[in-house]
């Protein structure tokens, strides 16, 4: 999600955070892939706060759009989601802490700049507005122990000539180095007329199959082919959920995913508002965890977050589809587990990224939230801890 707020001139305290410990061993630590891991429902079990431009070895900390946990060494993958406008495209290493089963720190310990597939940085708009690169999504991949990342596309038909950049998927050694690009389905590619992808409408969401063979991904916003945004008076807009084999970097399966409607509508009627999936998390081949997250300016509260267990196998492919609007198919079913506001947080900011964690000291898994920094004046990026019940 681009930025929408401008920086607070105030920056508040870090919270301290105690030392870190391991709380399990690797092996534990691994979802079981023969059998999917069950949710019933969350558990809210602590929360920790990053100050918007938090200085960590020369960088900002803050807008974080995606997670990842890698089990064999307990470190997490964190995507910073600035536009390469405001600083170079790079992911964070962080080592998280709980004790017992309560959320306890977070320390960050490596930043990586991500490179383009010639090896340059990725340019500052100034330099070349047609090259720059919006990161959000980011999952680890065990089996190459490689990072496969996703950007956000950009639309600007204001200018001449219009703006027009693609959304993308790829893959990067721990480097940042670049290895290869998953291919793009059609609908997905920028179009100055409103045709295709909105700008919020592509590659969000990024998640690999617990077996290692498909990744999917979803869109915040729906395409204009299929129908209008999400509104407070919209209900059933529609986005994609996108079934890559990962091996061969294809789309193999597309899925339709109906949104609620904005939480309240905005205050005035006329300001900005959106709803979306923002992440997915594979739990099997069929079964996924959503994001959902929507936002109203001047409402009371503001925002709202859900997470859906989401279910594949009765959805129909709506891969040949050209348009949903109008269109006769199955979509998604969704069942909630997660409503954040029932949980007792005071406030939650642009929650963007998901993953599992290690398991607790009772047994059950861990599950990590970030966010983003952009949906209000405070300007603080949270790391809100889960605990997964069965």
């Amino acid at each position: 999600m681009s930025k929408l707020f401008p920086a607070a001139t105030l920056l508040l305290a870090l919270v301290a955070f105690p030392a870190l410990t391991a709380c399990d061993d690797d092996e534990d630590a691994k979802t079981d892939t023969a059998k999917p891991l069950q949710v019933s429902s969350l558990r809210f079990i602590g929360e920790k706060l990053v100050p918007f431009k938090q200085d960590y070895n020369g960088t900002t900390l803050g807008g974080f759009s995606g997670i990842d946990y890698r089990p064999d060494n307990n470190a997490y993958y964190i995507m910073c989601d600035d536009p390469s406008t405001f600083q170079p495209v790079r992911y964070y290493t962080a080592a998280l802490a709980f004790d017992q089963t309560t959320f306890s720190g977070v320390t960050f310990t490596g930043v990586t700049t991500i490179k383009r597939p010639d090896g340059s940085p990725f340019p500052n708009a100034a330099t070349d507005r047609y090259n720059v690169a919006d990161p959000e999504g980011i999952r680890y991949d065990a089996a190459t122990a490689h990072i496969i990342w996703s950007s956000e596309g950009a639309r600007n038909v204001g200018v001449t000539p219009a703006v027009l950049i693609n959304p993308f998927l790829r893959e990067a050694n721990l480097d940042g180095s670049s290895v290869a690009e998953f291919a793009l389905p059609p609908l997905l590619r920028m179009q100055a007329t409103e045709n295709g992808t909105r700008s919020n409408g592509s590659l969000e969401g990024l998640s690999i199959s617990p077996d290692g063979r498909f990744l999917f991904t979803a869109q915040e916003e729906p395409i204009y082919e299929d129908g209008p945004r999400a509104s407070a008076s919209v209900t059933g807009a529609v986005i994609r959920v996108i079934k890559y084999d990962k091996a061969t970097r294809q789309p193999v399966a597309q899925f339709a995913y109906k949104l609620d409607a904005v939480h309240k509508a905005p205050v005035p009627a006329d300001q900005f508002q959106l709803n979306g999936v923002v992440e997915v998390l594979a739990l099997s081949e069929t079964k996924l965890l959503a994001l959902e997250r929507s936002f109203a300016v001047g409402a009371t509260p503001d925002y709202s977050v859900k997470i859906y267990e989401i279910d594949l196998a009765a959805a129909t492919n709506v891969a040949s589809l050209g348009a949903l609007q109008g269109a006769t198919y199955t979509p998604v079913a969704k069942r909630l587990v997660l409503d954040v506001a029932t949980t007792g947080i005071k406030r939650v900011d642009n929650l963007e990224g998901m993953t599992l964690g290690p398991k607790l000291a009772n047994g059950n898994y861990s599950l990590i939230l970030v966010s983003d920094d952009n949906f209000g004046t405070s300007q603080i990026s949270q790391f809100l801890a889960f605990e997964v019940l069965p």
